[in-house]
């Protein structure tokens, strides 16, 4: 109660001896922040102790170059600490792309950018003084949907999200698997075919290099190719339009396939088989009870979801299909930074004795 974490509500009178005191989280006293790193783009949102979103923010870096995502970082996070209503639990959550060790808080490598060893809490503490911790960001939005979302109450989960990397969050009753290293989860680099594309870590075959937004943005430049070198004639189309003006991504290609373009339809479905297969593997070996697909690709609409469910039906065995559900992202494109604040809301009692003890 001193930590003014809690709040009494009025106690009902039920039978003899002294009634229970209910007590609830306060909703206007501690907030958690966190960031995640998504498209160009960082996005920021602060919390209620409920994990309900308060205030939320972004600001593009404008390229994927390592200073520029670390500047923009500082400047939001400095934009959100404004903007506390209240007291803030004093540790910011984080969510990157590529593989993150947590204890140094620094990117190892993120192959979809082409970063190595990019420091992330260092500079981040010393500018606010405040502890951090750094994740990949699908592992913060698969706690993000373990904690708020359709994965609550689910005891063997998978969050698979789908960007310009591929990377997925094993949870076991409520515990993120974090691995030896904080590698769990980096299923983009599962060997799919060895005489498949090269991928961005120098391997050939890869999840990723099959099926990120990358790989649908050049299946569909492949195949406009293909029919300009057969001289079959191409009607103007949108699709068509941003791919040779240059602004053809993975999220547009996906829009277009939501409405119907063939092209598009058809470049999904090629990703989608690959995405199965992957999603079949991990049912087979994991036996999970839900299976929630999300990232830039998935939160676009359904289509992507449904696509890899269907493959997976044809190939996973029966036995652990049957008992698994593969759902889309309910959180959709705040769940990263939700992911990132709710490791200050996790520890939510010692991080506001801290804060009260620091003002002693």
């Amino acid at each position: 109660m001193q930590l003014d974490l809690v709040k009494e509500l009025d106690s009902s009178i039920n039978g003899r001896g002294r009634p229970a005191i209910p007590l609830r989280l306060t909703e206007s006293v501690w907030y958690a922040l966190g960031a995640s790193y998504h498209n160009e783009t960082w996005n920021f949102l602060i919390s209620d102790l409920y994990g309900k979103p308060i205030a939320t923010h972004q600001i593009p870096t404008g390229s994927i170059d390592p200073s520029h995502f670390i500047s923009a970082l500082l400047e939001g996070i400095d934009h959100m600490l404004d903007r506390v209503p209240g007291r803030l639990l004093p540790l910011i959550g984080i969510g990157t792309p590529g593989l993150v060790n947590s204890t140094t808080g620094v990117i190892s490598r993120a192959d979809d950018l082409g970063w190595k060893k990019v420091a992330v809490g260092e500079p981040l503490t010393k500018h606010t003084g405040l502890p951090c911790i750094v994740m990949n960001r699908h592992r913060a939005a698969g706690l993000a949907e373990a904690r708020y979302g359709s994965g609550r109450g689910v005891k063997n989960l998978i969050y698979i999200g789908i960007e310009t990397g591929i990377s997925a969050a094993f949870i076991n009753d409520g515990v993120l698997l974090e691995g030896a290293d904080y590698s769990a989860g980096e299923i983009g680099h599962m060997l799919i075919d060895p005489n498949g594309p090269l991928c961005g870590c120098g391997r050939y075959g890869c999840l990723q290099a099959f099926s990120s937004s990358q790989a649908l943005v050049r299946l569909v430049e492949e195949r406009y190719r293909s029919l300009r070198s057969l001289g079959e004639k191409v009607e103007p189309n949108a699709l068509w339009d941003a791919m040779s003006e240059g602004r053809l991504t993975g999220v547009f290609i996906v829009h277009e396939a939501h409405k119907g373009n063939e092209i598009a339809l058809s470049c999904m479905k090629k990703i989608a088989v690959q995405l199965g297969i992957a999603s079949s593997n991990l049912i087979n070996i994991l036996n999970p009870e839900k299976i929630i697909i999300g990232g830039v690709l998935s939160n676009t609409g359904p289509l992507l979801t449904e696509l890899i469910r269907s493959e997976a039906s044809s190939r996973a065995m029966e036995s652990p299909f049957s008992r698994v559900n593969i759902e889309q992202s309910i959180l959709g494109s705040c769940s990263g930074e939700l992911g990132a604040a709710s490791l200050a809301l996790k520890s939510k009692i010692p991080l506001a004795q801290r804060w009260l003890d620091s003002r002693k």
